[in-house]
């Protein structure tokens, strides 16, 4: 049977798997939430992860049509998010995750149409409990969770003696409540082949300058497969819904929508708790709100998992 740190890595891959103007974007700052790895954490042991994701937004929609952007912008976001897991005891464990974002924007060949910027982004602290765990009798786990995102990262960067869209913050500057599950189902005895269901919801708050983040839900079916010799894949779809932001209360054009994405990965394992993971996402389907609205046109995340 796989060893107890060897199978923390192995399940560990399976759910690694954010407007002003004309035209805004739904897809600011960093999506905690489906960046969290949902491992179940041994009683007083720890699970470090870091994450890389390289994300590009340049892709112009007008509901579920793609139209011609003749503006030549060119949209990238880069960010790395850490998260670190204990497990209390057999059913209760603590996870905190804390982001760090880079926007870079340029509308046109002029140096002046460019936009840098970054620094600490949106921290979550989340509460899990499972009922059921994968164990010798049962093929099923059950987590659910329950936390808060914090807003640890600036929303009043300023460039050109201007304070920059929302879409371009490191932060949001709002506190979320968030609600989180996932389950998942082995096939087999050793756990090789299982099959997975994830959501969350957040419920975002006003910050400081009157904006709010459209409350978003989120939602994961897929499978995974690992093979004796520490090669292993999964393929999930993910859906996911945000209603339209807010300022002082008033719905702002061209932002909230409905996303439904692939998302792919490999795992190679180095030893029983050291583990790298590569991951895609590629769009699939999409309706957004508005008249036209920029959306991911893809993204890649390299992330790394030590068991402690």
């Amino acid at each position: 049977m796989m060893p107890i740190k060897k199978l923390l890595i192995t399940s560990s891959m399976a759910c690694f798997s954010t407007f002003t103007g004309a035209a805004t974007c739904s897809c600011a700052g960093v999506p905690l939430l489906n960046s969290m790895n949902a491992t179940n954490v041994n009683a007083q042991s720890w699970l470090l992860s870091i994450n890389y994701e390289y994300h590009e937004i340049n892709d112009l929609y007008s509901g579920s049509q793609q139209v011609n952007d003749e503006t030549f912008r060119e949209r990238v976001s880069n960010s790395i998010i850490s998260q670190l897991d204990y497990g209390i005891d057999e059913h209760w464990s603590i996870t905190g995750m804390i982001s760090h974002i880079s926007h870079k924007r340029q509308i046109g060949s002029s140096n002046n149409s460019k936009i840098h910027t970054s620094g600490l982004g949106d921290s979550l602290l989340l509460i899990k409990y499972t009922p059921v765990t994968m164990s010798l009798l049962s093929p099923w786990q059950l987590s659910l969770g329950f936390g808060i995102k914090f807003p640890t990262g600036a929303n009043d960067v300023m460039r050109n003696g201007f304070i920059v869209s929302e879409d371009m913050q490191p932060g949001s500057g709002a506190y979320s409540s968030l609600a989180w599950f996932s389950s998942s189902y082995r096939f087999d005895q050793a756990g090789q082949l299982q099959a997975f269901i994830s959501a969350n919801y957040s419920d975002n708050r006003e910050n400081d300058r009157q904006y709010q983040l459209g409350d978003e839900t989120n939602a994961s079916v897929g499978i995974s497969y690992t093979m004796q010799e520490n090669w292993g894949a999964v393929a999930l779809l993910r859906y996911r819904t945000t209603s339209a932001d807010q300022r002082a209360g008033n719905d702002i054009p061209n932002t909230g929508g409905e996303w439904l994405d692939f998302v792919p990965s490999i795992q190679y394992r180095f030893e029983n708790n050291l583990a790298i993971n590569l991951s895609g996402r590629i769009p699939v389907d999409k309706n957004l709100d508005g008249a036209l609205q920029f959306t991911t046109s893809n993204a890649i995340t390299l992330g790394i998992s030590y068991v402690f």
